[in-house]
């Protein structure tokens, strides 16, 4: 079984037989990606006949459609399923007041939180093109969140990211809560071309966010930029660069 996230800026796999993880790998979506990705892909020819590629996708569709045809050239892998945000599943109930808005790499890193130190509430960070955070109750409720640039990512670029949404919504930035629409979660300091302040509002929301949680709250960080989320006295940090591809695997098997 193959499974892959395709990012922004990346796109990142994991190749299993049965119950054991084969290999990983990942492969920057630059100007000369294919070469690179076919590089990187491991041998699994021999097994091709009996081999579906399941995959999680936050890129434009035209760019989906090509990573799909490097991919089924250089492995002969021709079944691609499409993993998708979900009201409830593996024990996680989505908090967006429309679940199929939910992005589906903050849906799969909430399912791959849920059972990552099961008797405590968490706040799950994923610090890449842009961060996000996401707030998750012991008992599986998502409980909202927020959206920022990356810590490396201008503004113009974040717009570029997150192409579907309407910036002038009256809902963006307009509240400190944790957000239950992408609208509501985006965070945005539009007075910094390059949003290295970032780093002081993530902190800040990080400070805010843990006061709603039980005393002893986790929290979980992924992503390219994890390193650069701080340490917060009193609270658990743990880095798990895996949780989206843990969270298929939860999804994959609670299905029936």
């Amino acid at each position: 079984m193959l499974l892959l996230d395709f990012g922004n800026s990346a796109i990142k796999g994991q190749w299993w037989l049965k119950d054991n993880l084969q290999s990983s790998f990942s492969c920057r979506l630059d100007g000369h990606w294919q070469n690179q990705l076919k590089s990187v892909l491991p041998n699994i020819e021999s097994t091709v006949s009996a081999t579906r590629c399941y995959f999680a996708s936050v890129v434009d569709s035209d760019t989906e459609a090509q990573l799909i045809n490097c991919l089924k050239v250089a492995t002969g892998i021709e079944h691609y399923v499409r993993l998708t945000s979900q009201k409830k599943a593996a024990g996680v109930l989505n908090g967006y007041t429309d679940p199929s808005k939910l992005g589906v790499d903050r849906w799969l890193a909430l399912l791959g939180a849920m059972d990552f130190s099961d008797s405590d509430d968490k706040l799950i960070i994923d610090a890449g093109s842009a961060i996000t955070l996401d707030l998750l109750s012991k008992e599986g409720k998502h409980l909202g969140g927020a959206i920022l640039p990356g810590f490396n990512t201008s503004i113009g670029r974040f717009k570029q990211v997150m192409n579907q949404v309407d910036f002038d919504h009256p809902d963006i930035d307009q509240t400190d809560d944790p957000g239950t629409s992408t609208e509501a979660c985006i965070h945005i300091n539009s007075a910094s071309p390059i949003a290295l302040t970032n780093v002081a509002m993530v902190d800040q929301l990080i400070a805010r966010w843990f006061k709603r949680l039980s005393p002893g709250a986790v929290m979980l960080v992924a992503g390219g930029d994890a390193q650069q989320i701080n340490s917060h006295r009193l609270h658990l940090r743990y880095e798990i660069p895996d949780l989206v591809f843990r969270g298929m695997r939860k999804q994959l098997d609670s299905q029936p």
